[in-house]
């Protein structure tokens, strides 16, 4: 979702920043414009590790801006009788730099959404999306990014094979599916080539019975 009062909700899927929040606060203070019916959703994805001021970040974004932060939690979205079920996992770059209290757990982020109700799961990189299709019983969408679709040729085909999901949208069953954005910016070198950027609008629609 984008900046609109149109939209349910707007989502984050990670790498929003790259340094401290003394350096980039005023850099990110516009995230509070966002628009949408029911706010803001974020998850950490491995560059916010690499700043190892993570808890700051989700204190900063949360307490100051608005942002819903999913630290291995869910909020639940209702609209009278229905209702959607976000939840947000950890980035895995957490476990390999040993962050205390950081790792994807997506049977914690889930404990306590309704039974019936439908999972939308945030999950910065490709990897915890299958760890989290494969943790769950049940995940209706997974929202992810990181590849950057591969950036340029001929990065793409490292990141195509390392990745179980590159960009766009999989079926991976009849009720799960996955969306791998290519993201805003860049990675490294500033350029793209054979990999656009975007943001995505995603509709819902109600399964008929």
């Amino acid at each position: 979702a984008v900046v609109s009062t149109q939209s349910t909700g707007v989502f984050i899927t990670g790498d929003l920043v790259d340094s401290s929040v003394k350096n980039l606060r005023n850099a990110v203070r516009n995230i509070k414009n966002l628009k949408s019916k029911y706010g803001t959703f974020y998850v950490t994805g491995n560059h916010e590790y690499y700043t190892n001021d993570v808890d700051n970040w989700l204190n900063y974004l949360r307490d100051h801006l608005g942002v819903v932060t999913l630290h291995n939690q869910h909020h639940v979205i209702t609209n009278g009788n229905a209702s959607i079920c976000v939840a947000g996992i950890d980035d895995p770059q957490a476990e390999k730099m040993s962050y205390p209290d950081h790792a994807p757990q997506p049977v914690q982020a889930v404990d306590g959404c309704p039974d019936n109700s439908p999972v939308i799961m945030l999950a910065h990189q490709p990897k915890a999306a299958k760890l989290a299709i494969k943790s769950l019983s049940r995940v209706d969408l997974v929202l992810s990014g990181h590849t950057h679709g591969g950036q340029f040729f001929p990065i793409h085909v490292p990141v195509w094979l390392t990745n179980p999901y590159f960009a766009g949208l999989y079926s991976v069953s009849r009720d799960t599916h996955v969306f791998v954005s290519r993201g805003l910016r860049f990675y490294g070198a500033p350029m793209r080539f054979l990999s656009y950027p975007e943001y995505t609008s995603v509709y819902l629609h109600v399964k008929p019975e």
